[in-house]
């Protein structure tokens, strides 16, 4: 693969309106030039990666929207995967001379992920979004997402706002993009007291107090996937550093880059939703994620990233078992295991479909054998057999004790599906107490 930087330069326009918004970072209501020494408190630079392939019809307005941000301190990094139609030209003409964006062609089609991975090799900042070039920006989206990681209650991983969903002319479809509602997974809902965290200028009395109303913190271990898509989304970049994939080059254009990094961003440091619209999600009928307007009973649609949907779960989990021990160190044992369960659930552990694949290439094998390396075999088996099925778990036993099975493992396996059948019996019960409750009592009342 080869690529060519079209622009090297980098960095904020260095206006006097800018160098004035900056300066007006309070913390109590104090301008931070008063409180810190100059240039120790400042605001934190964002990086635009944006991934283009033959979106020359709409990769203007996404530029357009990007420099239309209220946030003084940013880049913009555009990756263009080997577009054969006019959008090498539409980008040199919206980006012109402004030295805050650089420009990089890629031979070949990297498909969303990889472009995401070449931008990040290029990018500076210390959050990152990654911009699909068929979305727009509103002009305060990076001011909100970066207002809600300084204020948050929790130091969170990423942040996910509202999309608003649009047709190819700009016409709304939906004022946002349903998502999966949030449950026993949302935790808190609020920021820290506007008084005592850091303020961005854009952010007044009125707005914080409407964002701090709806910004919700959830769980790790949700097993849901209660963020919007791809552009909605702003990382923390050393996040992305740890969690880097580890697939090979012939499975890159099939995964995407909320799909990798929201999942694993999530188990490892959480995340808070802003439901709040910040962006538009453009539906034209080739979306790689969604092409076709969310109705709330209706469920996900069929776009290409959902053919891709255990091969993702795969490759999510290639990394978080490669990382074992330090992940394991940071987020604890219990949690680890806990996080690994929700992979496998999400993967999909009834169909033969899904099990095969899981078992391609021998798969499951090499994590087992990480796992035993990591926890020793007998922890390991004992805990896999919580919620993987017996024959699957068998089959990578076999493949890492060959015929000398040990008899603490062969233990182990059958208690672990007693475990799991008794996990199974308990969640079957309590949903017939529920929906038997429901029925006697319809409004609720006891």
């Amino acid at each position: 693969m080869l690529t060519r930087l079209e622009t090297s330069r980098s960095g904020i326009l260095a206006s006097p309106g800018i160098a004035r918004r900056e300066t007006a970072l309070t913390i109590g209501g104090l301008a931070t030039s008063r409180l810190a020494t100059a240039g120790e408190v400042k605001l934190p630079k964002v990086s635009f990666i944006v991934r283009n392939w033959n979106y020359g019809r709409y990769v203007g307005r996404t530029i357009d929207s990007i420099q239309a941000q209220d946030y003084p301190n940013f880049e913009v990094v555009i990756v263009d995967n080997a577009s054969t139609d006019d959008s090498r030209e539409v980008i040199e003409r919206h980006v012109g001379d402004d030295p805050r964006f650089r420009v990089i062609h890629s031979d070949i089609n990297l498909g969303p992920l990889g472009g995401a991975l070449l931008g990040l090799e290029h990018a500076t900042g210390d959050f990152v979004a990654f911009v699909d070039s068929d979305d727009t920006l509103l002009s305060n989206f990076a001011s909100t997402h970066i207002q809600v990681h300084l204020a948050s209650r929790l130091n969170v991983a990423f942040t996910s706002s509202t999309a608003i969903e649009t047709g190819p002319d700009g016409a709304m479809l939906n004022g946002h993009r349903a998502r999966t509602q949030m449950r026993r997974e949302e935790i808190a809902t609020g920021l820290r007291a506007a008084e005592i965290v850091p303020r961005l200028p854009s952010i007044d009395d009125n707005a914080f107090a409407v964002l701090s109303r709806h910004t919700r913190l959830i769980q790790p271990l949700s097993a849901e996937w209660p963020w919007s898509p791809g552009t909605a989304n702003m990382y923390r970049r050393f996040i992305l550093d740890m969690l880097a994939p580890a697939c090979r080059a012939a499975d890159l254009p099939k995964l995407s880059a909320d799909g990798h990094y929201n999942r694993l961003g999530h188990l490892l440091g959480g995340s808070a939703v802003i439901d709040l619209p910040l962006s538009t999600y453009r539906i034209h009928g080739s979306n790689f994620a969604a092409s076709v307007p969310s109705l709330a009973f209706l469920g996900s649609d069929a776009g290409p990233a959902t053919r891709f949907r255990v091969l993702r779960m795969r490759e999510i989990m290639r990394v978080f078992v490669a990382n074992a021990a330090d992940f394991s160190a940071r987020i604890g044992e219990k949690r680890y295991w806990a996080a690994l369960g929700v992979l496998f659930e999400q993967g999909g552990l009834r169909s033969g479909q899904d099990l095969a694949e899981w078992k391609r290439d021998q798969f499951l094998d090499e994590q087992v054998r990480h796992l035993a390396a990591t926890f020793g075999a007998s922890r390991t088996a004992r805990k896999l057999a919580e919620f993987l099925p017996k024959p699957l778990l068998r089959s990578s036993l076999d493949a890492l004790h060959g015929s000398n099975w040990p008899a603490h493992a062969r233990l182990e396996l059958h208690i672990g599906a007693a475990r799991q059948w008794h996990a199974q019996l308990k969640r079957f019960v309590r949903k017939r107490r529920a929906r038997l409750s429901a029925l006697l009592s319809p409004t609720g009342q006891p």
